[in-house]
């Protein structure tokens, strides 16, 4: 496969910005940054955490992949003091996978109530030939 495949999630500001939920290029994925959204913006960092990394999930799934094939994460955070919560989060998801990862702190996050937000960049490497 190497066209380029475009995965929507379906959320409005896709459309109004101008993106996509992933894009899938030959074997390589890229899932733009991604925040809980809807109720589980009034939970918890750790719940907001797991969230979006299951609306990751979905959106690698789409894309014919899995959390396992992820090889890089960026998390942005508001407040570094979540930073254990949101660790948490990844382990759980990420730990056998163990990928390269970078933590940020930003100013803010849209919308305004997420606390955290995740990209990631998966290869499917495991595909039999």
């Amino acid at each position: 496969m190497s066209d380029r495949l475009n995965i929507s999630s379906g959320y409005p500001f896709e459309d109004v910005y101008g993106y996509a939920r992933a894009v899938r290029v030959g074997e390589q994925i890229f899932v733009s940054g991604t925040t809980a959204r809807g109720p589980d913006l009034d939970r918890d960092v750790y719940a907001q955490a797991q969230s979006v990394i299951g609306l990751i999930a979905e959106a690698l799934q789409k894309a014919g992949a899995e959390l396992r094939h992820v090889v890089r994460t960026v998390v942005y955070l508001t407040d570094m003091a979540d930073t254990d919560a949101v660790a948490l989060a990844h382990s759980e998801a990420f730990g056998v996978v163990r990928p390269a990862s970078t933590l940020v702190k930003v100013a803010g996050l849209t919308p305004e109530a997420a606390r955290v937000e995740i990209e990631v960049t998966a290869i499917i490497h495991d595909r039999a030939s």
